[in-house]
């Protein structure tokens, strides 16, 4: 389906946005799985959504993001996970936070989005909720 996944790689500042082949779970054929790390904020989270986009338009319906390695995210970074959870559900797919770190699940607490984002704790346990 995607050829070259390295072209999906960002990084912006402390920010880097990375797909990882999973060896160990395998993922749906229609899946990408990404690591996280830094800060999510105004200046990369508009770089993130289009990536996610175009990727979505290429035919994945199932996004895993790691955040176990995000240090912060701000509005612009969850309305990204909101916009891209509600196009996703439109087409019976859905994104999936794996193990957000303490600063992240807080802000996800705080804002009830984590009753709204499914997230898990690890990459395993996203792949086999069904």
């Amino acid at each position: 389906m995607i050829e070259n996944w390295d072209e999906y790689t960002v990084e912006s500042g402390d920010f880097k946005m990375e797909v990882l082949q999973q060896k160990f779970v395998p993922l749906p054929d229609s899946a990408v799985y990404f690591e996280l790390s830094g800060e999510i904020n105004l200046y990369n989270s508009q770089v993130m959504k289009e990536n996610l986009e175009i990727l979505i338009s290429k035919g994945i319906h199932h996004i895993f993001l790691n955040f176990e390695q995000v240090s912060y995210i701000d509005s612009s970074g969850l309305g990204v996970c909101l916009g891209i959870h509600s196009r996703l559900v439109k087409q019976q797919g859905y994104i999936r936070i794996v193990s957000p770190s303490e600063k992240v699940r807080y802000v996800l607490e705080l804002t009830k989005l984590k009753s709204l984002l499914q997230i898990f704790p690890t990459l395993e346990q996203a792949v086999s909720h069904s």
